[in-house]
């Protein structure tokens, strides 16, 4: 499993943004492709991948990640996809479309059936008091 790198001050900002905007062209390419290859796929998966949006430097995050959004309206959520840069440097566009539809399809079954992974418990500071 990859680790999301952190921007440091050290990083060259004009690498940073040309690395942003070869990641987000790759991605831009991959949506394309993966909404054309779901044509056979159920209607909720397409609608879902027609709303997909790319960034190729995650604004929210201070790590070399790009993100892929979708919006499910019909189970009224939103599902990101954080792929740290490292992941973009040896993939191809239809690699990561294939990734997209993949997601997006697990993403819909989990809904449906409420198989998502139970949430990790968080410990807050102390151990609390029983």
């Amino acid at each position: 499993m990859a680790t999301f790198r952190r921007i440091t001050k050290r990083d060259d900002p004009g690498k940073l943004a040309a690395t942003a905007a070869r990641h987000h062209a790759l991605l831009t390419e991959a949506l394309a492709i993966a909404q054309w290859k779901a044509k056979g796929k159920p209607q909720v998966v397409r609608e879902i991948l027609a709303t997909g949006t790319v960034e190729g430097l995650a604004k929210a995050l201070k790590s070399k990640t790009a993100a892929v959004s979708y919006r499910a309206e019909k189970y009224k959520r939103t599902w990101h996809s954080l792929i740290p840069w490292q992941n973009l440097e040896d993939t191809t566009a239809a690699d990561e479309a294939t990734s997209m539809i993949d997601t997006v399809e697990t993403n819909v079954h989990m809904t449906e059936t409420e198989s998502w992974p139970p949430l990790p418990s968080r410990r807050v500071g102390r151990k609390q008091r029983k």
